[in-house]
């Protein structure tokens, strides 16, 4: 640049108007006015480590979506030394995600969590314009107003959450040799990704439709979105919807039968022969139109009570107070058909609740579980969505039928999900967003209705910082979430070991000195451990006796470690063989042949595994 802009400044108090753009000039202007030399070096203001802490919990959601989309954006512009920032509405970095290979330590160090990029602190940058305009802004070289930083080029662009506030900032930094002309286009799209996904959790219990005037756009970043109340009452437009219903107001509590010319109770009807329809506007725009959390219980307000029978035909106990809460959120949740997560460690109970779940919403169609661990990760997808005849070397002639479209008009239970491979979760999280399938092979997808139930016995926050688990997925299965407490932790264990009792064939009795021994235990495979103790303990007394003394408990707990180690807890391969044969051999109430049947095993193998577990007398 032939005139020198910061002498200029120094010299006149103002800069010449053929010098940059208007919002790079103005900012200059303001940082001069506010006292800020361009020459010297800039501050390095911070947030404490707490205040970033507690800065990343306020943006919680924003900043888990934001991080997912900082790594789709740093693979499109990969190669190209850049550092990817999200900051929040007041220009403080909370995060950024950089190349390996370096951008400088320098650099890096300016950008790390807990720096303040704001106009007053760090002069003319994309990340303070951003923070002080709400608008796109790129700032190369030169046009940063502190000499120090005319080796970057920034790239920023503000995130909105659904009722217009901006609520962060997606900035893309490097070397002024790494310019990309494109940068910018890329960072804005990410933040629209961003608040797509924003809208969807946050309008998860209402009716979402998504239209556009073209079929091929429709789930694309050019969609509209608005979210509607049972009664057809208008709650938010996303922002491309305001762009494509140009002239229709669209203010909250605005009535369905406002924006489009096709009655509101009509288009319901319309729904239940396919999500996927065509509506016009009241202006005369045609659009083609799909409808997400469209539940039609929830429309017509059909209630579900499920009896207590229901309950005790499962086997399932609830008087501990936070259990039957749970019971209950579940009830209401399955009315709705709101995703369902089931938190608790092994052994509580998590898949009989999501047995309850799915009787409890009176749904006709089947109970399918899934075992996310025991899936493998070249077949799960056609495990999971099925394939069509000849998909792939091997395929069974004719195609099969995965699970998940067996579960349709039921209920999919996915257990264990938070090991589910991180490739496939994008799938997934595809058929929760439309509730299709599209089986390998096929060209047409597949509409289904479900009542999804998830549970993990891991930690899916910690994943998604590891990078093992998706944060989007997370906030679609976990509409309700609900903890099943440990064993240890209950106040009914008394009634779950005179239920679990009253399942054996011929059910002994338990004196008070041994029913307090076994609640002394810390039982860390919880209710599943305590069945096949039971069930052990059952076998070792014999049916001869009826009623079961503190000695007879204490015998097979002296074989029982207080506490259990890791390595101990997993146990080895005979012992889990003895405990599975033993768990199937209490609910079929010792039909030895029912037993070998179910498992595949012969006779013998069951009553070996029945001897093994029977303590040898001394």
């Amino acid at each position: 640049m032939k005139d020198n802009p910061r002498m200029l400044l120094a010299k006149n108090g103002v800069l010449p108007s053929h010098l940059f753009r208007p919002e790079i000039r103005t900012s200059w202007q303001c940082c001069f006015n506010l006292g800020l030399d361009p020459y010297d070096k800039p501050r390095l203001d911070t947030v404490s480590q707490s205040a970033l802490a507690q800065l990343r919990e306020q943006n919680e959601l924003v900043r888990h979506l934001a991080l997912i989309e900082m790594r789709n954006l740093q693979q499109q512009i990969a190669g190209s030394n850049f550092i990817i920032i999200f900051a929040n509405r007041d220009g403080i970095i909370l995060d950024e995600i950089s190349e390996d290979i370096a951008t400088p330590d320098t650099t890096a160090s300016r950008t790390a969590p807990g720096n303040i990029w704001s106009e007053d602190i760090k002069g003319t940058n994309a990340l303070g314009l951003v923070s002080s305009s709400c608008e796109p802004r790129i700032v190369h070289g030169s046009e940063h107003y502190f000499e120090k930083y005319s080796d970057l080029t920034c790239a920023a662009a503000p995130i909105f959450d659904p009722c217009g506030e901006m609520t962060g900032i997606i900035d893309a930094t490097s070397d002024c040799r790494s310019r990309q002309r494109h940068t910018l286009a890329l960072v804005k799209m990410s933040c629209l990704t961003i608040e797509n996904s924003l809208f969807r959790n946050c309008y998860m219990e209402k009716l979402i439709i998504e239209f556009h005037n073209r079929h091929e756009f429709l789930g694309t970043l050019h969609s509209g979105m608005l979210a509607f109340e049972q009664d057809g009452s208008l709650v938010r437009p996303n922002r491309q919807a305001n762009f494509l219903l140009q002239g229709i107001p669209l203010h909250p509590k605005a009535h369905f039968n406002e924006i489009f010319s096709t009655p509101f109770d009509e288009f319901l009807n319309s729904l239940h022969k396919s999500l996927l329809v065509h509506l016009t506007d009241t202006k005369g725009s045609s659009f083609a139109v799909k409808a997400f959390n469209f539940y039609p219980d929830r429309f017509y307000n059909i209630s579900v009570n499920p009896s207590k029978k229901t309950i005790k035909r499962l086997g399932m106990v609830y008087d501990d107070p936070e259990v039957e809460s749970t019971v209950k959120m579940v009830e209401r949740a399955v009315q709705v058909n709101a995703p369902i997560l089931i938190r608790g460690e092994t052994g509580t109970g998590k898949e009989l609740l999501a047995r309850y779940a799915h009787m409890a919403s009176d749904r006709k169609g089947d109970f399918v579980a899934v075992n996310c661990s025991a899936l493998t990760e070249t077949l799960i997808e056609s495990e999971l969505f099925g394939y069509t005849d000849g998909a792939f070397t091997g395929a069974v002639r004719g195609g099969s039928v995965g699970l998940v479209q067996q579960a349709d008009k039921g209920t999919l239970f996915l257990d264990e999900i938070g090991v589910m491979p991180v490739q496939f979760q994008v799938k997934l999280l595809r058929f929760l967003d439309r509730w299709q399938i599209r089986p390998v092979g096929a060209t047409v997808d597949i509409q289904l209705n479900i009542q999804l139930v998830s549970a993990s016995n891991s930690d899916l926050t910690e994943a998604i910082q590891s990078g093992k688990f998706r944060g989007d997925l997370l906030y679609r299965i976990n509409a309700v979430e609900v903890d099943l407490p440990p064993l240890r932790e209950r106040t009914d264990f008394n009634l779950i070991v005179k239920t679990i009792l009253e399942t054996l064939d011929k059910p002994p009795q338990l004196e008070m000195e041994a029913l307090e021994l076994l609640e002394s235990y810390h039982w860390p495979g919880n209710i599943r451990e305590l069945r096949n103790f039971l069930t052990r303990l059952s076998i070792f007394t014999g049916v001869e006796k009826e009623i079961i003394c503190a000695k007879d408990v204490q015998s097979l707990l002296r074989n029982l470690p207080s506490k259990i180690s890791e390595k101990d807890k997993r146990g080895n391969l005979a012992e889990q063989e003895r405990d599975i044969v033993l768990y199937v051999y209490a609910r079929h109430k010792g039909n030895i042949s029912a037993v070998a049947r179910e498992l595949g095993i012969s006779r013998n193998k069951v009553y070996k595994k029945l001897k093994e577990a029977r303590p040898q007398r001394s």
